[in-house]
C-alpha cells in the first residue's frame, strides 16, 4: 500500500511539473513582448509600426491594446490606447477606410468591453463597403475581395456578436470557402498559392463561426498549415520560405484551439524564444510596409504576444480538464 501511495504522489508530482514547465517557456517570452510593448507607446496614446520611424496609427495601437487587456493590463497606458484608437476612427464608422484596421480597433474595443456607439457606426462601414460576391477589399469598394481582409472582418464580427445566419456573415464566409485551393490553403484571392497568412487567418474565421476541425475546409487547411512548419518548429508563408515570428504567430492564433497540435506549438513557441531579441521585441520583414526588409518592430512583437496570449489560456484550459 506504501508502495502505491508514493508510486501515485510521484507521478502526481510529474504530471504537475511538466504542466508547470510547459508554460514557463511562454511566460517568460510573453512577458518580455509585453513589456517592450508598453515601453514603445507614444505619448498620445497610440504606437506605430517601429517606434520613431513609422507614424502612430490606429492599427498597431488596436494590436497592442488587444494585447494588454488580454493580459489584464490595467494601466493609464491602457485607457489612453483606447482613447486614441476612438478619436480616430472617421466619420463614416471606419478607421482610414480600411476593412482591416476598422476590423481590428473592434476586435481591441470589445476585448477592454467597449459596446459604445462606435461598434455600431463599424458594423454599417462594414455593411456598405461588402462586395457584391461577399468579400471584402482593402481599401472600402477598391480592388478585388481579398481572403486575409474578409477573414479578419469575420472575426470583428463575431466579437461583435453579430450572427452567422445575418446576410454580411453568410456571404462572407461562403466568399471565403470558395477561395481555398486544391491543396487546402488559402492564397490572396481565388486562384492564387495558398500563403500560411491568409490560411492561418481563414481558419481563425471560419473556426470562430462554429467550423470544428473535423470539417473538410478546416482539416484540409491545416494540413497544409502544418506543412510550412520548420524544424526550428518555426512556420514560413510557404514552404519554400524561410521561417518568421509574425507567420508563426498566425499560425498559432488559428491553430491554438486544435488540442491535438498542442505539441507543434510549443515547439513553435520554443523557436520564438530564440529569436526573440534581448528587450523582448522580435524582427520580421513580413510587414508590407518594411518592403521585405527585416526589422524590429512592434507590429510582429504585438501579433506574438497576442498568439501566446490565446495559447496560454488554451493550455490552461487544458490542465483544468486534465484535472477534472
Amino acid at each position: 500500500m506504501k508502495n502505491i501511495l508514493v508510486l501515485i504522489i510521484i507521478v502526481f508530482l510529474h504530471v504537475t511539473l511538466f504542466g508547470q514547465s510547459e508554460l514557463v517557456q511562454l511566460e517568460s517570452v510573453l512577458n518580455k513582448a509585453i513589456t517592450r510593448i508598453l515601453a514603445d507607446q507614444d505619448l498620445s496614446g497610440g504606437w506605430s509600426r517601429v517606434k520613431d520611424e513609422f507614424p502612430v496609427e490606429s492599427e498597431p495601437t488596436s494590436w497592442a491594446v488587444k494585447v494588454l487587456a488580454l493580459n489584464n493590463v490595467k494601466t493609464e497606458q491602457l485607457k489612453k490606447g483606447v482613447q486614441f484608437i476612438l478619436n480616430d476612427q472617421k466619420l463614416d464608422g471606419s478607421w482610414n477606410n480600411n476593412t482591416a484596421h476598422t476590423a481590428f480597433a473592434v476586435l481591441a474595443l470589445r476585448e477592454v468591453g467597449y459596446v459604445g456607439d462606435a461598434i455600431s457606426k463599424a458594423l454599417q462601414y462594414f455593411k456598405k463597403v461588402q462586395l457584391e460576391n461577399g468579400g471584402f477589399s482593402r481599401i472600402g469598394t477598391e480592388g478585388d475581395p481579398l481572403s486575409i481582409y474578409t477573414a479578419v472582418v469575420l472575426c470583428a464580427l463575431k466579437e461583435a456578436s453579430v450572427d452567422e445566419n445575418t446576410p454580411m456573415v453568410k456571404k462572407a464566409i461562403e466568399w471565403l470557402l470558395s477561395c481555398q485551393n486544391q491543396d487546402g490553403g488559402f492564397g490572396m484571392t481565388r486562384g492564387i498559392p495558398s500563403l500560411a497568412i491568409c490560411t492561418a487567418w481563414a481558419i481563425k474565421s471560419l473556426m470562430s463561426y462554429g467550423y470544428k476541425p473535423g470539417v473538410d475546409p478546416i482539416n484540409k487547411a491545416i494540413r497544409w498549415l502544418l506543412t510550412t512548419q520548420k524544424e526550428s518548429g518555426g512556420f514560413s508563408m510557404t514552404s519554400q520560405t524561410h521561417e518568421d515570428p509574425e507567420v508563426t504567430a498566425y499560425v498559432i492564433l488559428a491553430l491554438s484551439p486544435v488540442t491535438e497540435l498542442k505539441e507543434r506549438l510549443l515547439l513553435a513557441v520554443d523557436y520564438l524564444s530564440k529569436v526573440q531579441t534581448e528587450d523582448g521585441a522580435f524582427v520580421s520583414d513580413t510587414p508590407i510596409q518594411f518592403k521585405k526588409v527585416p526589422k524590429k518592430n512592434t507590429q510582429t512583437t504585438c501579433f506574438v504576444a497576442w498568439a501566446l496570449s490565446e495559447l496560454r489560456i488554451r493550455l490552461g484550459s487544458l490542465k483544468s480538464n486534465h484535472g477534472k
